[in-house]
């Protein structure tokens, strides 16, 4: 049951970073524009790297491996952190969304 949750924020992790921080639009925008001499500036896929769910599912295999967890209930831990991807992201939002009105709130 551990590595299930351990998978799980293993993957709201990757989902924070990539989808929901906006950070994987900047530093890909400044890649490459450092790659064209700045005549390009629309961000660019490279997977797996762009990909919560496929870091997601390649870094929790790592982790399976270094823990000594690579078992078939491991592996579809990992399998169904990653599909769960969008979903988190959707949560990570709401719960921006959420905190941001209970703020609001709290400041009239």
């Amino acid at each position: 049951m551990k590595v299930f949750f351990d998978t799980i924020v293993i993957a709201a992790c990757w989902v924070f970073v990539l989808d929901v921080s906006g950070f994987w639009e900047t530093f890909s925008s400044a890649v490459k524009g450092w790659m064209t001499k700045g005549m390009v500036r629309t961000p660019f896929s490279l997977r797996p790297f762009s990909c919560s769910l496929c870091m997601t599912f390649w870094s929790g295999l790592l982790y399976l491996a270094v823990t000594g967890h690579f078992t078939l209930y491991g592996i579809a831990a990992v399998c169904l952190a990653s599909y769960l991807t969008p979903t988190l992201a959707d949560g990570l939002l709401l719960l921006r969304d959420l905190m941001g009105r209970l703020f609001n709130a709290l400041n009239r």
